[in-house]
């Protein structure tokens, strides 16, 4: 066994012990005491917490908040990934699919059994929202690894029923309520838009453009909306769609106290006013003004073209 595959197998010999000796390590590598020593050496250097007790053959403390095999992590933030792992099967798309189904299989071949048990109840203690949408992103790892390495993409893209053909960058990808948005520099017309992720039919690699560097990408993200012509709006609400607001809301849209109640502020682009007047109808009885008129007025002709939908049922 090379010293490398040895010092590993140790780490996971000793994650559930509090003590051990030298002699303990020469019986189960085969090992002479100058190797076994050399080996604690090595294990203290990497981090793991050793003190030493004087006696024939060495015996060593491994203090309560040693690391945890095998990442070298301590408990506490064992802890800390097991609930991320958690928060990334509330997904129901994510860039990490299969990583995350081995990561948990790890977790259970290699923590100590306390440990696991542990772990097992936090699973059943914590219970996360589920914000699984029923679109479903086939390409997430695929735009990451592209994103990273600044590679272009030609995409097979589906948008009102129709399919476009572009050749894009990937810049940014984000999730808002379970679902995946990308920011893509268009090749063509040397554009930055956004598009959803699930409607991305097709992705191949292609060297037909020079790649831009990514940080220039980054930089002209950060200026992409005030370029972009936008509108604003403000509700007025009631403790109750302060609620709402607080389960569900985007960054672009702010929230403070007004009078008695609250105001929620936000912006959004003209081929938006759809997909706002649609969030703000969740609100309700909830909604006390809403501003400006033009915006009102079209939430209006969408209820009632609503209320006339559901008698004809």
């Amino acid at each position: 066994m090379k010293k490398a595959e040895r010092i590993n197998d140790m780490i996971l010999f000793l994650a559930d012990k509090n003590s051990f000796n030298l002699k303990e390590l020469m019986n189960r590598y085969t090992i002479s005491k100058s190797t076994a020593l050399r080996d604690v050496q090595s294990l203290e250097e990497i981090g793991l917490p050793i003190y030493s007790e004087l006696g024939r053959y060495g015996k060593y403390q491994l203090l309560d908040t040693r690391i945890i095999a095998p990442g070298l992590f301590t408990e506490g933030e064992i802890y800390a990934l097991y609930f991320a792992l958690l928060t990334l099967k509330s997904y129901r798309s994510t860039p990490f699919n299969v990583e995350v189904t081995t990561l948990e299989l790890k977790y259970n071949q290699v923590l100590p059994t306390k440990l696991q048990q542990e772990l097992l109840l936090m699973n059943k203690i914590i219970s996360l929202e589920q914000i699984n949408h029923s679109n479903t992103s086939l390409f997430l790892k695929d735009i990451v690894k592209g994103i990273l390495r600044e590679t272009v993409f030609t995409i097979r893209y589906l948008k009102n029923q129709e399919q476009q053909s572009m050749t894009v960058q990937f810049i940014q990808l984000s999730s808002k309520f379970g679902q995946w948005y990308a920011k893509i520099w268009n090749m063509e017309t040397k554009k930055i838009r956004v598009i959803r992720c699930d409607k991305i039919q097709e992705l191949a690699e292609t060297d037909a453009f020079e790649p831009r560097l990514l940080e220039e990408l980054l930089k002209e993200t950060a200026t992409f909306y005030q370029k972009v012509p936008l509108r604003l709006f403000s509700i007025e609400v009631d403790e109750k769609g302060k609620d709402i607001f607080s389960k569900g809301h985007y960054p672009s849209m702010t929230i403070e106290p007004y009078q008695k109640n609250y105001l929620i502020s936000g912006q959004y682009q003209a081929n938006e006013e759809d997909f706002i007047m649609d969030y703000l109808l969740q609100f309700g009885q909830s909604v006390l003004q809403i501003e400006p008129l033009h915006l009102q007025k079209r939430i209006l002709k969408r209820a009632i073209a609503i209320a006339d939908y559901w008698q004809q049922l």
